[in-house]
C-alpha cells in the first residue's frame, strides 16, 4: 500500500517536470521567434505582445530600466513568462520565465 503511494506520488512528480520542461522549451522557442521581431521593429511592439498572448498565452515585456531609448546596435533584454499550474509540487500557481537579448537592427 505505501508503495502504491510512493509510486503515485512520484509519477505525478514526474509529469509537473516534464510538463515545465515542455513550457520552458516553448517560451525558449517563441523567444528565438519574438527577437527576430524585436530586433526589426527596435523594441516590443503591440503587434508582438499579441503575438505572444495568441500563440502560446504567455507575456513578453522588457527587461531593461530605459526600454524607449534604444537604438540600432543597441542589446535589448526581454522577459517572457508563463503561468504554470502544477499538479503535486506546490500549492499555487507558479510563473515560469525565461530572459533573452537580442541586437536592435541586426536583421534589418
Amino acid at each position: 500500500m505505501i508503495s502504491m503511494l510512493v509510486a503515485t506520488a512520484t509519477i505525478l512528480l514526474t509529469s509537473d517536470l516534464i510538463a515545465s520542461e515542455a513550457i520552458y522549451g516553448e517560451l525558449n522557442s517563441m523567444a528565438v521567434t519574438v527577437g527576430y521581431y524585436i530586433s526589426k521593429s527596435g523594441g516590443i511592439t503591440e503587434s508582438v505582445q499579441t503575438y505572444v498572448q495568441k500563440e502560446i498565452n504567455a507575456s513578453i515585456y522588457c527587461a531593461m530600466e530605459e526600454c524607449s531609448a534604444v537604438k540600432k546596435g543597441d542589446t535589448y533584454f526581454y522577459i517572457i513568462e508563463k503561468e504554470y499550474i502544477p499538479i503535486i509540487a506546490y500549492n499555487s500557481n507558479n510563473k515560469i520565465s525565461i530572459k533573452r537579448s537580442v541586437v536592435i537592427g541586426l536583421y534589418s
